[in-house]
């Protein structure tokens, strides 16, 4: 039986941590003067990370490295030419990254049958994931269609920042099914994607992360010899 050497198991763990800090830090950052700067390094970061999980499978890696560098290279660009028609592109280049790393990374959890601390990381990335891709598929809802999301205290027309930061705040919230009711979808389009989202997230954790840990409490218990 092959076992996970040490350095392996160290992979899906630095992309959680990278997710942790990106969604602590954003709320505190971006505020300061080069706020959206330090974002999109953080951001940087978690593209990093999510390509190196992937670096034991080289026609992946490879992938996500060339969707990684298009990302940022069009983020970066936004910075300076702030062009609604680059904003729609750069959105859409993180879904694809995003989802790309979502279902990659699902694949290897969900592949063989012994269940690693690592395969543990790595489907809590996922579900972290999941809801970081939807954050930015309803930020581009909202952008081709105003007016799709109803909030108490809606941030400036010009600051997609923040935007991105309440469209965050409402994707986990929808996927957690906490549902606050502070923030709502309004168009059809919008409350489709919520529903999905919900039934995802439940589906998610009640089926593939319970799996997960039960699997791996089994294995963890039982003699290497049985």
């Amino acid at each position: 039986m092959k076992i996970a050497r040490p350095k392996d198991e160290w992979r899906h763990l630095a992309l959680l941590i990278s997710i942790l800090i990106l969604f602590i830090i954003t709320p505190a950052v971006v505020a300061l003067r080069q706020g959206v700067v330090v974002m999109n390094i953080l951001a940087t970061i978690v593209f990093v990370t999510g390509s190196y999980a992937l670096s034991p499978r080289k026609q992946l890696f490879a992938v996500a490295m060339a969707l990684s560098a298009i990302t940022v290279s069009v983020a970066f660009v936004l910075l300076y030419y702030p062009k609604p028609w680059l904003r729609i592109f750069s959105t859409c280049c993180i879904i694809v990254l995003v989802s790309y790393f979502s279902i990659t990374i699902l694949g290897y959890v969900l592949r063989g049958t012994r269940v690693t601390t690592d395969k543990i990381f790595a489907a809590i990335c996922v579900y972290l994931l999941i809801g970081y891709a939807w954050t930015f598929a309803y930020a581009l809802v909202d952008e081709l269609q105003h007016g799709a999301f109803m909030a108490l205290s809606a941030p400036q027309p010009n600051d997609q920042v923040a935007r991105i930061l309440e469209m965050r705040y409402f994707s986990f919230v929808t996927l957690t099914t906490v549902g606050y009711g502070d923030i709502v979808p309004h168009s059809p389009t919008a409350r489709t994607m919520a529903v999905l989202e919900a039934v995802t997230g439940q589906i998610y954790l009640t089926v593939l992360i319970a799996r997960l840990v039960g699997l791996h409490i089994v294995h963890a218990n039982t003699s290497p010899n049985e």
